[in-house]
Parts: C-alpha cells; structure tokens; sequence
C-alpha cells in the first residue's frame, strides 16, 4: 500500500526528542503555557524570520483571533475564497462578519486578483460596513499572489489576514525579495493539524505578525483577554497552545527544512512523468515557491483515476469536492451554483495524489504509471470503432 501520507515514519524520526520532552513537562507539571510553548513561538518567528508568533489551539482560532484583533466585527465583510476548506469561512463568521467570495485564478487554485478588484469596486456590498479585510488562501500549499492582493488592499483601506494555514515553509517574492509565507499581510495564520507540513499530534495553530499592537492583543484574546492572572483587558477565549504539542513542533519544526525539500524533489517526479497525459498539474509561478502539502492533479477523468489509484491500494483525496458557496452551513450567504464557475469546476475535477517527505521514488514512479495506463485504457476504448453500431445503421437502410 501506498500511503498519502506516513505520520508513523515522521513519529519515528522524533520519538526520542518527544520522549524527553514530555518527561520534562510532567516533572514539572507545566502543562499550561509552560516553557515549550515559549521556546516554539520563538523558533518558529526565526523560521518565518517575523517579530511575534503567537500559538494558539488551533488554525481556526487562529484566522478569527486575528480578525478579531485586526477590528473585524459584526456588519463588516471579509473576502476569501470558495476553494478552501470551511474554517476559512467558519472563523469569519465566528468573529461576527459576513464571508464574501471572489473566485480563483484557473491556473493557481488562489485568489483571482482581477476577480478581486471587480468585487472591491463594484461597492455591492453584501453587508452593513461592506468589507474590512481579505484573507487569500495560500491553497495546497502555494502562496496567493499577495503582491498584487496587497496593492489592491491598500487601495480599498482593507486589512490583509493571510490564511498560511498549508503553507508552512512556502515562500514567495515581496519587495524584491523572498519571504516567507505568512508574514506578508498584517499578520499570518497557520494550521499545525497532524497532516499539515508541520504538524503537531491534535490541534494547534498559530498566529505570525510583524505588527506588535496586533500581537499584543492575540495574546489576550488567546487567554481570556488577561492581562494579569485576576484581570482582564478583553472578553477572551480558550484559545492558547497546548505546551505538549509545543514539544512535538519543535522538533518537527528542525526538520520541516528538510522535509520540505522532498516534497518539492517529488512534485518534480510527478511533473516529468505526468506532464505528457492530459491532466493539468499545478502551476507555480515563478515568484512563489509551493511547500506542497498537496500535489493535485485535475482531470474530466478525476473519479475514474481515483478507482484505479484505489484498487492499486494508493490512497489519494479530494480537495475539495464542494466549495463553500455551496455548502448546507453558508446557504444563508445566499450563493448559488454557477456563481463562482472556476471553484465550480477545479472543485469537480482535483485529484490529490500521495506526497510526502519519507515516500520513495519507486512509490512515485508506481503511482505515475497507474495513472498513465489509466488514461491510456481510456484513450484507447475512446478510439475503438463502434462495429456495432455502423452494422445498426446498414441494417437500418
């Protein structure tokens, strides 16, 4: 079998350093905010190379904690994406606005800029204020075209809250120079669920910003907006890192480096052997650089590749099969299908295919060649003349 992704292999590389770890804690019983949390937020801003990481529960918590922080409230709208997956919407609603879409650009999966700025100016605002921010979404690890986000942004007096939630280690050039996703909009907002690039072993997130006001108040919001242990500058939330999963990421964050790097060996195996078929790979600009938490494919032939890669024992997915305008939770948004047709159309066409940082290349090469002979088949009963049915049309003249 071939796995789409193997978190034992990752667990074996960290066990011993975990271990240690959690022998720490518990002989200190620092369970909560204990020092690991501490040292992970600062390893993980020299990472970034940005002034404030703040850890957080979980990737959700950290879009709407730092909406929140940014001013975004009730009657304000916040643009994003149909292509994604729901938290992105979710934490926009639970900070008390509206989510509004623009549709993606057909050869990235991100955000259309153009699509963006016809919503922006059109001023057919969908809420009370009309918006306060934008949140691209640096999808399947890709990041969004955030310099040109970033002008129009300026232009409309709009904050930029970046969903990084898949791009851990991905990076794009911004002012003439690279940087990390995350650290180009007012602040950055990451996932560490178990399967992301950099995943911790249950939830957690965290919030990046070079702003320190912004910074300063996710840290209340995280922690019932305490300002000392009886005091409180802002009705909080439960939101903060748990300290044992601050151990886990601060060993996966000394190899996610590494990591990275076979993901992006691999998605160059993918593309040389499956840039002859006819599915669409994944474009990558030359200004941004994919961490690749999905390699994904899209094809008309999507479901009919799935089967095959399955009966072969490949695990593969779908991300993801409804967009959000489309989903029962956001049909008070008022959407209907037609209304964003690219989302519409990579929604039913994406295909992912295995990648990770400890698969081989013969697990490559197999799963490359299960879906060329797959198409192959196709082509070829696609290209067999229907006898019967031209004896059909004899018999009927």
């Amino acid at each position: 079998m071939i796995k789409f992704l193997d978190l034992a292999a990752q667990n074996n590389e960290i066990v011993i350093d975990v271990e240690r770890a959690f022998a720490q804690i518990h002989e200190t019983t620092s369970y909560i905010d204990g020092p690991p949390v501490a040292a992970f937020e600062a390893a993980f801003a020299e990472f970034l190379n940005v002034r404030h990481v703040i850890g957080v529960a979980s990737g959700t918590d950290a879009l709407r904690l730092a909406l929140i922080a940014a001013g975004v409230s009730a009657g304000d709208e916040v643009i994003t994406v149909p292509m994604t997956f729901i938290a992105t919407a979710s934490a926009i609603m639970q900070a008390g606005a509206t989510p509004v879409f623009v549709d993606i650009d057909p050869a990235t999966g991100t955000m259309c800029p153009r699509a963006l700025q016809r919503y922006v100016e059109s001023r057919q605002w969908k809420s009370a204020n009309g918006p306060r921010a934008i949140i691209p979404v640096d999808l399947y690890g890709l990041p969004a075209p955030m310099n040109e986000i970033r002008e129009i942004a300026r232009g409309a007096g709009l904050a930029v809250i970046e969903d990084a939630c898949q791009a851990h280690g991905a990076r794009l050039t911004c002012d003439g120079r690279w940087q990390m996703a995350g650290t180009v909009g007012a602040a950055g907002c990451f996932s560490f669920y178990p399967g992301k690039n950099l995943g911790a072993w249950g939830d957690a997130g965290a919030v990046a910003t070079n702003d320190d006001e912004l910074a300063e108040r996710v840290r209340r919001l995280r922690n019932h907006g305490r300002i000392s242990h009886y005091a409180h500058a802002d009705c909080g939330y439960t939101a903060r890192l748990d300290t044992m999963q601050a151990a886990v990421l601060i060993s996966k964050l000394k190899r996610l480096a590494k990591w990275n790097a076979r993901r992006r060996e691999i998605a160059s195996l993918y593309r040389q052997r499956l840039e002859s078929t006819e599915v669409d790979l994944p474009l990558e600009p030359a200004d941004a650089e994919s961490c690749y938490h999905l390699f994904v494919i899209r094809s008309a032939r999507r479901d009919l590749i799935r089967a095959s890669l399955l009966e072969q024992a490949i695990d593969c997915g779908i991300h993801y099969p409804v967009p959000l305008h489309l989903q029962p939770a956001l049909r008070s948004l008022g959407y209907q299908e037609g209304d964003f047709p690219v989302s519409e159309h990579w929604a039913d066409t994406v295909l992912s295919i295995p990648i990770h940082a400890h698969m081989s290349d013969g697990e490559v090469e197999q799963v490359s060649r299960t879906i060329e002979d797959t198409l192959a088949r196709q082509a070829a009963r696609t290209d067999e003349p229907d006898f019967g049915a031209e004896e059909s049309s004899t018999h009927t003249d």
